[in-house]
């Protein structure tokens, strides 16, 4: 009998021993079999079974994967403002070229982080609209699909900004951010310099120029301070008594600007349209935009790690102005899916769209057990109902958002509590054809060791279609 669903596929598979390149990017063959081939579902089987059998069907892991944002880096205007938990462009361009897309059409992502998806489309001249909960990545992501920008009027104002802050040696002490534990993120001096560099580029006239000059201060942010963060992890304390704030920036700003020349050079008539909105995805089934119906949808949802992702921007936020206090923080991560056992808002009711779910529900009342007893004020269950919730949310709203045909595809991870596995990716599945979805694969990227269990975790694309 033939299977229900293709076997899971594998993205590079090669027998030569020396790394190959595509575009600007180079790929490691893989080492060998991870996997065994295994039937496919049968056309019996339960959803949750189908979804089952296709996550255990892979047979090679990537080593080098897309699912990091290792190759942005270095990449024009797609290293401008990086975060660790991005994916790769080539990723989208694998997807771009696997499903014959073409100039005109629309390329969604409802976790649009730092742009990567709409900023690709964009300059392989398609179309990229992006959805994203979080102020300052929405505005970072807009902020960096401006690639027709003048290099010659953007050169110009970084050399004034440089010329106005000089050295940098004794930027003057003035009130910092009202951010709390600021001294743990960034120590004092550096912290100064970096106020005193915002003021120099705030001198500048309003306009393009002077929000990739800003662009430019928040990616020095992360690495000015004194905290390292990770993929999926909120980091450790690597204190800084102080920083080349001023050099930094320079080289921010000359990599922008070579990239502007870069760009341009190669014409500005080929690049499509794109647009990041500032938006809670779970509401994407009532966005009425100009470049939907889209042909393909493609993004990474917030890991069910029990992190709050604001963390991974708090300096940005706040140094920036997106928000001024603790109470502008806490609506944005009410406007985001719920992943992190610390965010207890019961006036959200995403849980309730998966009481249905037994694979879920299950889930839940195994860590419950787990968690009997501890009375720390931290929900695991109800955080892991609320997440497939919101989750169940977008993908509900995205069918409106899709054209006949188009395929979604989400990027996630399995995780791991108190020794519990959650297998996010075949639950995803099982939503999708719950919703009227074929879940046509699960493609393992790689596999992930857990920190403090004993499970393999698979970071997986999981691909529907309308």
């Amino acid at each position: 009998m033939q299977p229900l669903y293709p076997r899971v596929r594998f993205y590079f598979s090669c027998s030569c021993s020396r790394p190959f390149s595509t575009r600007s990017l180079t790929f490691w063959p893989p080492r060998g079999p991870i996997f065994a081939l295994t039937p496919g579902p049968s056309a019996s089987a339960s959803r949750s079974q189908r979804a089952r059998s296709l996550a255990a069907s892979a047979c090679y892991v990537v080593p080098v994967t897309l699912t990091t944002a290792l190759h942005n880096s270095f990449a024009p205007a797609l290293d401008w403002y990086l975060m660790p938990e991005a994916f790769s462009a080539g990723l989208v361009e694998q997807a771009m070229a696997r499903y014959g897309l073409g100039p005109g059409d629309t390329i969604l992502d409802p976790f649009s982080g730092t742009g990567t998806t709409v900023l690709a489309a964009k300059l392989a001249g398609l179309n990229g609209l992006g959805l994203e909960a979080n102020p300052f990545l929405a505005w970072a992501a807009g902020v960096k699909l401006g690639v027709e920008v003048s290099p010659l009027a953007f050169g110009a104002a970084a050399q004034r900004v440089a010329a106005r802050i000089g050295e940098l040696a004794d930027a003057p002490a003035v009130p910092l951010p009202d951010m709390p534990r600021i001294a743990k993120w960034m120590t004092p001096v550096v912290a100064y310099k970096i106020m005193a560099l915002k003021a120099a580029i705030l001198e500048e006239e309003a306009g393009p120029e002077r929000e990739l000059l800003l662009l430019a201060l928040a990616a020095i942010l992360r690495p000015a301070g004194n905290l390292k963060l990770t993929a999926h992890a909120f980091g450790s304390v690597e204190r800084k008594d102080d920083a080349p704030v001023g050099p930094m920036f320079t080289r921010k700003t000359a990599k922008i600007l070579a990239d502007l020349q870069a760009i341009q050079a190669s014409g500005l008539g080929c690049l499509g349209r794109a647009e990041v909105v500032h938006a809670d995805s779970r509401d994407l089934g009532g966005l009425s935009h100009s470049l939907l119906p889209a042909q393909l949808a493609i993004t990474s949802p917030p890991y069910l790690n029990n992190l709050d992702y604001t963390m991974q921007t708090r300096l940005e936020l706040f140094f920036l102005d997106h928000v001024r206090g603790l109470a502008d923080v806490k609506a944005i991560r009410k406007g985001m899916v719920i992943c992190d056992a610390k965010a207890m808002y019961r006036d959200i009711a995403d849980h309730q769209r998966v009481e249905g779910f037994q694979s879920i529900q299950a889930i839940a009342e195994a860590i419950a057990v787990r968690h009997a007893g501890k009375n720390w004020g931290w929900d695991y269950p109800f955080m892991t109902r609320q997440y497939f919730g919101g989750l169940h949310r977008v993908l509900e709203g995205a069918r409106n958002a899709l054209a006949p045909g188009a395929r979604f595809i989400l990027v996630v991870g399995e995780s791991s509590h108190s020794g519990v596995k959650v297998p996010v990716p075949e639950i995803l599945g099982e939503m999708g054809e719950q919703l009227g979805y074929h879940l046509e694969a699960i493609e393992i990227h790689r596999l992930r060791r857990s920190s403090s269990h004993r499970h393999e975790l698979a970071e997986s694309s999981v691909i529907l279609r309308v």
